[in-house]
Parts: C-alpha cells; sequence; structure tokens
C-alpha cells in the first residue's frame, strides 16, 4: 500500500514537469471513479489499495472496451512473479517495482504515451 503522500507527490510532480495534467485517487474505487470521469491515457495503478484492490480495479477497467486505449501501469512492493503475472493476466501493459527509479518511470511513460491525462491511483 503506498502510504506516503511524499512519493505520491513525486510522482505527481514528475508527471506534471513533463507537462501531464494528474489525478490523484486514494483508493480502488476512487480510481474507478477517476478513469469514468476523465478517461485518461495511463493510469498508474498501486496494487494494495483500500475497498477495491488494483487488480479489481485493472479488470474492471479491462472489461469495457470504451477504456481499451488506456495504458494500465501497475505499481507495486510486491516483487514476487506470481503478483507480476497476475498483473499482466488482469490486463496491465507495464509493471513497476517500488521503490520507483525515475528513469524506469520515465521510460516506461515514454513507452505508454505522449500526451495524456494521468490517474495515479495510491492512498495517502
Amino acid at each position: 500500500m503506498e502510504d506516503s503522500p511524499t512519493i505520491v507527490s513525486k510522482l505527481e510532480g514528475i508527471l506534471r514537469q513533463l507537462g501531464h495534467q494528474v489525478y490523484v485517487a486514494r483508493d480502488g474505487l476512487t480510481a474507478l471513479t477517476s478513469v469514468r470521469a476523465f478517461v485518461p491515457h495511463l493510469v498508474l495503478l498501486d496494487i494494495m489499495l483500500p475497498h477495491v484492490n488494483g487488480f479489481q480495479v485493472c479488470e474492471t477497467v479491462r472489461k469495457n472496451h470504451i477504456y481499451d486505449t488506456i495504458a494500465v501501469i501497475m505499481v507495486s512492493a510486491l516483487t514476487d512473479a506470481a503478483s507480476i503475472q497476475r498483473a499482466y493476466a488482469c490486463g496491465a501493459n507495464g509493471y513497476l517495482t517500488k521503490p520507483i527509479q525515475e528513469n524506469d518511470l520515465l521510460s516506461t511513460l515514454i513507452q505508454a504515451l505522449s500526451t495524456a491525462n494521468v490517474v495515479f491511483s495510491g492512498p495517502m
């Protein structure tokens, strides 16, 4: 679970510096609401979220074909093969492990989008 407002602020700052509009969701339900409201190009999605976990959010997004163009990048401290495989099985386009290295984040973002609105989902 992302429990550090500092990490969220750092990620938000990096994304804003790159010119992206960022929406922060503190739990899985808010993440789903944000996806429906903003239809972003990218969702950075923590796995261990309150109310609805990241796997469930990703599965819900992938079930609705209106969101097929959204890139979902899972972000987690979980480094085991089963969690990573489950993320891709849910429909994730990428997986970043914490602590997130800025170079890894940037290369993943460059790969995933050119200009986008971004929803970062992690509790504060």
